[in-house]
């Protein structure tokens, strides 16, 4: 038996207050039980199973209902958006969206009434108690738009409106991924399907009139809603001068849902509907966040969401904070600058809204925003398990060292809280930094930083030169200017890319450590690939090489065919794009314009597949193998 020692003792006033408020929820959750235990058995008592089943089947009609009522309102919703302006309303379309407001009211109603009979959750209960609330809310928001004289009113109460629609498709969608689990279907297969139909939805919605100034054509919006969700950044329309608000809201958009995945969203929403998850479901989302064990998937979505709107608000104060007043003539357009450059920035899309991005003149010498935006790239291309894991590091340390001061025996100690993953993607990394900076400080002394007149902007420059080719795409000098040795060095590390489970792309850091911990193996003859301690299995060493040998497939062709079709540019250029959009980067030596429509084509396709995974889009097309129950004889082949 431990005692707590006396400079703890002070704490105990406040154990009294957190033992009650858990018993008080321990008692709440069992009486809930017991009264649906009460309830069921009154049922069977009185044969009373017309009623179940009346419930039931309302149940599953409202629930089948629902998501076509929030099919209608999301088009709605679209048509107001993309041809009217914002700051003004066609009365008959918020009276059309009124009456499926209030179908929503009805069928929302309805189906939380008729839940309890299927829904076991109680956490379910109450989220889903939570969602009616919030239709009343926007019924209500609904009809006061209509009302609406004002500008300013009606701006906070349409954002409300659709920012509360977008909330309720997600949660339904939540609904059809869990049908898809349901059915066994292949997860590889679902993550791709995810993807394609966000780029297609993109798409269409920056085709409507007022997403842009004169208009875009199919392609060009298939390219550009593309780039956004694979978060590329790659461009065939200048995003600044070409698209409206609306648009550069869309893109935003794109770009968020893109970076950390449709799935990402509709799995918690899947979580909070239902009060639990499948155990197909959870595997799914296992592979996807890349978590070791299965109970603890959901969390780590909650954590990679909370996360990401951490940083990226930090990111944005950050921005705002470093510019200069007369930047723009309003505050809301420095205020929406701020949001896009660090939503662009952590998801390593690349997208800017300015005209010449980071090397437009006004941004070009304002160091702290291209620090600010470097460390963005980096933490969003770093990988959530890896943050997760230097944040467990921190945060044990922390406590021990509080233990200490406190006096308190109860020290936590675990061994390996810095995992292999993680070290090797933090030394590959780090690595690739000091490489990359130290390249481009010294092939471009004597070209692009003689723009840079201080040692401070020379060196600022540089490490954010090594930075942006690892699937960030910004820039900050014109890159028609580097010399030939940078560009090398830039088709290598954008081919490498970011760290796993990250919003970046590439071949990814730890893949191609392995590749080199296994040529290190083999040069000095041993058996066993083994860094920091550790043995690297097999399996790791196959996947990585398979991905290296994909990859390089893939690059290849893309080359090849856009060579057919657009040999005029030069190989260097044209190799330069394919490795810019495979590896989801973003830059471009200018010939993106002016591609022809099949080489467009090729490179969206690249862009994709270099975001899904080359080898999750072979996977999702073919069946796993069994088990093989059998082993040829082994013979050594010659190489």
């Amino acid at each position: 038996m431990r005692v707590l020692p006396s400079s703890l003792a002070s704490m105990g006033s406040s154990m009294p207050v957190a033992t009650m408020l858990k018993k008080t929820k321990q008692k709440i959750i069992l009486f809930y039980r017991l009264l649906r235990r009460a309830l069921a058995d009154s049922v069977i008592s009185h044969s009373q199973f017309a009623v179940v089943n009346i419930l039931r089947i309302t149940y599953r009609i409202s629930t089948a209902l629902i998501p076509l009522a929030t099919l209608l309102a999301v088009g709605l919703v679209v048509y107001d958006f993309g041809f009217h302006p914002f700051y003004t309303h066609e009365e008959s379309i918020y009276r059309i969206l009124n009456l499926v407001l209030i179908s929503f009211k009805v069928l929302f109603l309805i189906r939380f009434i008729s839940e309890w009979v299927e829904v076991k959750s109680f956490k379910a209960h109450i989220y889903n108690f939570a969602l009616v609330v919030l239709v009343y809310y926007l019924h209500h928001i609904g009809k006061k738009i209509i009302h609406t004289d004002g500008n300013s009113d009606l701006l906070v109460q349409k954002l409300i409106l659709y920012f509360g629609i977008l909330f309720l498709v997600l949660t339904e969608a939540s609904g059809l991924l869990k049908y898809l689990y349901r059915r066994r279907q292949n997860t590889a297969f679902i993550f791709i399907v995810s993807f394609a139909i966000i780029i297609v939805g993109g798409a269409l919605m920056l085709m409507v009139p007022k997403a842009t100034v004169n208009g875009i054509s199919p392609i060009n919006a298939f390219f550009t809603s593309a780039s956004a969700v694979c978060v590329t950044g790659l461009t065939v329309v200048n995003t600044s001068t070409q698209f409206t608000s609306v648009g550069k809201a869309i893109i935003l958009f794109l770009i968020q849902i893109g970076g950390l995945g449709i799935m990402t969203f509709t799995g918690l929403f899947a979580y909070l509907a239902a009060g639990s998850v499948s155990f197909h479901n959870q595997v799914a989302l296992k592979s996807m966040v890349s978590s070791r064990r299965i109970s603890n998937v959901i969390s780590i979505i909650g954590r990679i969401l909370l996360v990401t709107l951490f940083f990226e608000a930090i990111g944005a104060i950050l921005i705002f904070a470093c510019m200069d007043e007369n930047m723009f003539p309003q505050k809301e357009q420095q205020v929406f600058f701020s949001i896009f450059h660090s939503i662009s920035g952590f998801c390593n899309a690349g997208f800017s809204t300015l005209p010449d991005g980071l090397n437009e003149s006004i941004i070009k010498f304002n160091y702290p925003i291209h620090l600010i935006i470097a460390i963005l790239i980096i933490l969003g291309g770093m990988g959530f398990p890896i943050v997760f894991n230097i944040f467990s590091f921190f945060r044990t340390k922390a406590t021990n060292i509080l233990n200490r001061l406190l006096k308190n025996p109860m020290l936590e100690f675990q061994t390996r809280i810095i995992q292999v993953n993680s070290k090797i993607a933090l030394t590959s990394t780090f690595f690739l930094l000091v490489v990359g900076f130290g390249c481009y400080y010294f092939f471009e002394k004597d070209a692009s930083l003689l723009e840079h007149p201080t040692l401070i902007g020379k060196l600022v420059t540089s490490f954010f030169g090594s930075v942006t080719p690892r699937t960030a795409g910004f820039n900050t000098v014109n890159l028609s200017s580097l010399t030939l040795p940078t560009i090398m060095i830039y088709l290598l590390l954008m081919w490498i890319g970011a760290s796993p489970s990250s919003t970046g792309g590439g071949i990814k850091t730890t893949t191609a450590a392995v590749a080199m911990l296994n040529l290190r193996t083999i040069i000095l003859g041993k058996s066993k690939t083994e860094v920091f301690r550790t043995q690297i299995s097999e399996q790791s060493i196959n996947k990585a090489f398979a991905a290296i040998l994909v990859s390089l497939l893939i690059i290849g062709t893309a080359i090849l065919i856009i060579s057919v079709n657009d040999g005029k540019h030069g190989l260097l250029k044209i190799a330069f794009e394919v490795f810019s959009a495979f590896s989801t980067v973003g830059l471009t030596l200018g010939i993106t314009p002016d591609l022809s429509q099949t080489s467009k084509i090729v490179l969206i396709l690249a862009m994709f597949i270099g975001r899904v995974g080359a080898l999750t889009v072979l996977m999702a097309f073919v069946t796993e193998a069994k088990q093989q129950s059998y082993q040829y004889p082994v013979e050594e082949v010659m190489n």
